[in-house]
């Protein structure tokens, strides 16, 4: 398969400031001289920039609570909070009452009720300044300690023991366990999950704006490289030989500019996706 390169004609490279050059010059002169591939790969990355703005926008304004990987969106309602969404294609929603009861729903199962209290006969004695707090499930005690007041929070059990955040996977059978040692099912809340929506938890969302920058940034790279190609080529080549305005790209540095191209809009659409996440 043979390649020709935009400014390049049957006769030869074009040399700089000819007619033919000067005509091409304007914008849509040099679109129109572009081969198919490059215009195709002009409109995708086009589209690509377009898309993932929108889709970005929609993404970061969606703030909420982290759970399970996946955003629960905070309401008010009946004088308490709910949040609520979607995790792998279920119902979940956690309802915070005015009360200080939690419960948990994730499709046709429910978690809780839970109530949490301050207690501040079960502060550890170290470390200081932590805040006291019981939580139960039903009469059933979970978890009696200390809880930090920064952020992220951090747990201590009565005796001064630390509660690691979110579940661990420790039996050979499967059994998920959660920081306090608690017996879980895969979405059932944590000890320290019940606890940090019951304090107030810190809103957060998927997707970074720098990503998208970063991509959008490659996308005009490539696009500047793909427009002025035979200019960049001999822009290049005037470093290293005289009449640089002469020479004529080899198959190889054709070949290699559509591969180059390729490439960076590839890992534009990665950059793009990685981002949301």
């Amino acid at each position: 398969m043979q390649y020709r390169s935009h400014g390049e004609s049957r006769r030869g490279p074009i040399p700089l400031g000819s007619e033919q050059e000067t005509e091409g010059g304007n914008g849509v002169k040099r679109i129109q001289n572009l081969g198919r591939y490059q215009k195709g790969l002009l409109i995708f990355m086009a589209a690509m920039v377009l898309v993932f703005a929108g889709l970005y926008f929609a993404v970061i304004r969606r703030e909420g609570f982290e759970y399970r990987d996946q955003i629960l969106v905070p309401r008010e309602e009946n004088g308490g909070t709910v949040y609520s969404g979607k995790i792998e294609g279920e119902a979940a929603c956690f309802t915070v009452s005015a009360d200080g009861t939690i419960v948990f729903q994730y499709g046709s199962r429910t978690y809780g009720p839970y109530t949490v209290q301050e207690d501040p006969t079960a502060t550890p004695s170290d470390p200081p300044s932590l805040i006291g707090v019981e939580l139960r499930r039903g009469q059933e005690v979970l978890f009696r300690g200390g809880m930090s007041q920064e952020d992220p929070r951090k747990l201590y059990c009565e005796d001064g023991s630390v509660v690691f955040h979110g579940i661990v996977l420790t039996q050979p059978d499967g059994e998920i366990l959660d920081g306090g040692g608690n017996s879980l099912e895969p979405m059932e809340p944590a000890v320290s999950e019940i606890l940090e929506l019951a304090a107030g938890p810190e809103l957060t969302h998927k997707g970074d704006w720098m990503c998208w920058l970063y991509g959008a940034a490659i996308c005009v790279f490539t696009a500047i490289s793909i427009l002025f190609v035979e200019e960049l080529f001999r822009w290049r080549l005037s470093f290293s030989i005289r009449r640089a305005d002469q020479a004529e790209p080899s198959d190889w540095e054709i070949a290699s500019r559509y591969i180059g191209w390729t490439v960076l809009a590839a890992s534009a659409l990665v950059l793009f996706i990685v981002g949301l996440r």
